[in-house]
């Protein structure tokens, strides 16, 4: 008869959720302090997500990108393991690089690569200005990439300034880049899409099916959008203010 220890725990596909930040010089100050802010406030809350999954394992992979692109993460991480970093804002928009790094890291050789597999990631986008380098060739190249074609992606646009003909091109669609208006929306709008976004795609057998990842998108960004209108309006907050920032 067997006994407990033979009993292993089921081994749980890997969700691999994406944040692609914008550091250039114009980020400088309340904008990026509070994409700090927000990632460290959320990664609690997304690890217990995990943890209550039965079906997927969360974990966390941030690229920051002004003069050239950066990983924070060497590999993709649990949500507990991320380490806090202080972003410093400075340098150009290399989005285009930005877009390569992503290329080669959505992969099964790269951070796509468990030994249980991977459901499609999420990709979140974060900028306030324009590229200042070739995007379009790096866009290109990553469009081309099965991962990224099946992924959840959203991008915020930060801002008046931010090129949101270009986010839309990246996130497929123009419900799902998302205006950010001041600081306070811009934490907001990051706690909710990353706790959304992840519950459905650690929860839901739909990421893994024929439904158009977009249109799922699309849905996420208007419930992103709903609930962060909502917890506003409860703070007191619902009219924002460019100046704001």
């Amino acid at each position: 008869m067997p006994g407990l220890d033979d009993y292993a725990p089921a081994v749980r596909k890997v969700m691999t959720l994406f944040y692609v930040i914008d550091t250039s010089g114009s980020m400088q100050g309340s904008k990026i302090g509070q994409v700090e802010s927000a990632l460290e406030e959320v990664m609690q809350t997304l690890q217990e997500i995990s943890d209550e999954s039965d079906d997927a394992e969360i974990k966390i992979a941030v690229l920051e990108f002004s003069t050239g692109a950066r990983w924070i993460t060497p590999e993709p991480v649990s949500p507990e393991g991320y380490r806090f970093k202080n972003f410093e804002a400075c340098g150009v928009t290399d989005m285009g690089s930005a877009f390569k790094e992503l290329d080669k890291k959505l992969s099964r050789n790269e951070f796509l690569q468990t030994s249980a597999g991977a459901y499609p990631p999420v990709i979140l986008l974060f900028s306030d200005g324009g590229p200042t380098d070739n995007w379009e060739s790096g866009l290109t190249a990553l469009k081309d990439n099965n991962w990224f074609k099946r992924s959840i992606k959203i991008a915020f646009a930060i801002g008046e300034d931010a090129d949101k003909s270009v986010l839309e091109k990246f996130s497929g669609s123009c419900e799902t880049v998302l205006d950010v208006k001041n600081k306070d929306q811009l934490r907001l709008m990051i706690e909710k899409a990353s706790v959304i976004t992840s519950v459905f795609a650690s929860h839901s057998s739909t990421v893994d099916s024929d439904t158009d990842p977009v249109e799922i998108s699309k849905k996420l960004a208007e419930e992103v959008v709903e609930q962060t209108q909502e917890t506003s309006a409860d703070a007191g907050t619902a009219d924002w203010d460019e100046s704001d920032w």
